[in-house]
């Protein structure tokens, strides 16, 4: 819940990115991290799992511009997307002043989406909040794929109060500005009916929003983004931005055939770029072992799995060596890239329809 400290005259607000696994919530997170100015974000703290991309909580403290004389100030969570780390989903969820749920538009997503929207409502309800009154913005993510829900059919099974809603690309970042918006104004609406703060401008409407631009993770770091507000409700505006079109480029994704692992692929690719070899090592021991069916069974026999598909023997000792390490180098992340590709290549060559 909200805490206003009426001495600083400063708001604390927080806000719960929710959503099915692998969805795109640690990736909206990391767009709008990498995209804010140093000076209006604080560290991003990740913790991943071998079967998720967030154990607890990805921390985001964004310093907005005062809002009626007040300082408001934002963090961002995630939480982990698995059935059996519900605890912690409930745990994190705990004093949420809105939630961003993250549903994946991929077809074989939808049975995913609606258990994780109806597990929301369970674990709002356990914290004695009203899922129907909760400020909810709703993501339709991987808007860039194909097999993917239309507008319509998704808003059918996840749209119930006629919430802010937006189709969205985690990877490039489009629609992922104008849904923290959305929410960001939703949030400061409810806590000012609430009296959590009072506008001295009250016959003001507030205005629309402006569309947020889309960065590509591969030029990201030549942009400025400058983040204001102004001083009613109004969003954020970006200054000195610019859209970016252009792709991300070549990937080794491209040779995946699950959407799920293409998204890994992407993610750790992501990780590689940004100089978080731990995140993509840890994250290519995870997808190795859900990928040959033993992900979570302590003991399982993960080499010789891999030696039944033909994967180099010497290749995967010198990836338990890698994986043993404390600090590894860009090297051992590009040589784990390379070795889960080279399984799922083999893979591919010795199943019946490979």
């Amino acid at each position: 819940m909200s805490s206003i400290n009426h001495h600083t005259r400063e708001i604390n607000v927080k806000m719960v990115y929710y959503g099915p696994g692998l969805g795109g919530k640690t990736t909206s997170l990391q767009h709008i991290h990498r995209s804010l100015p140093e000076d209006n974000r604080g560290e991003m703290v990740s913790l991943a799992t071998a079967v998720d991309r967030t154990l607890f909580f990805d921390f985001l403290p964004v310093k907005l511009k005062k809002i009626s004389g007040f300082t408001i100030r934002m963090s961002l969570y995630t939480v982990p997307g698995q059935v059996h780390y519900n605890a912690t989903r409930k745990l994190v969820l705990q004093g949420a002043d809105g939630v961003v749920f993250v549903a994946d538009s991929q077809e074989a997503r939808r049975i995913a989406n609606i258990e994780s929207l109806h597990n929301l409502d369970e674990n709002l309800r356990g914290h004695g909040m009203n899922p129907e009154t909760v400020p909810l913005v709703l993501q339709y993510n991987k808007c860039d794929l194909p097999n993917i829900m239309d507008v319509a059919q998704l808003d059918e099974e996840l749209r119930r109060r006629e919430e802010p809603r937006f189709e969205t690309c985690a990877l490039d970042g489009r629609g992922i500005f104008s849904s923290l918006k959305a929410i960001t104004r939703e949030v400061l609406l409810d806590l000012k009916a609430k009296g959590v703060y009072k506008d001295p401008s009250e016959t003001r409407p507030a205005p629309e929003f402006d569309s947020a631009p889309v960065v590509s993770p591969s030029v990201e770091k030549t942009l400025v983004h400058a983040l204001h507000t102004r001083t009613d409700l109004e969003a954020f505006r970006l200054e000195d931005a610019k859209p970016v079109a252009s792709p991300r480029g070549l990937t080794l994704s491209e040779l995946w055939e699950a959407p799920t692992d293409r998204d890994q692929i992407l993610a750790m690719e992501g990780d590689i770029e940004r100089s978080d070899y731990v995140s993509a090592v840890r994250r290519a021991d995870g997808l190795l072992r859900e990928y040959v069916g033993v992900a979570g069974k302590e003991g399982a026999p993960l080499a010789e799995a891999l030696l039944m598909v033909g994967v180099n023997g010497v290749f995967y000792a010198r990836l338990r060596r890698i994986l043993e390490r404390k600090e590894p180098t860009k090297r051992d992340a590009l040589f784990c890239l390379f070795f889960l590709t080279d399984v799922e290549l083999r893979v591919k060559t010795t199943s019946p329809s490979g």
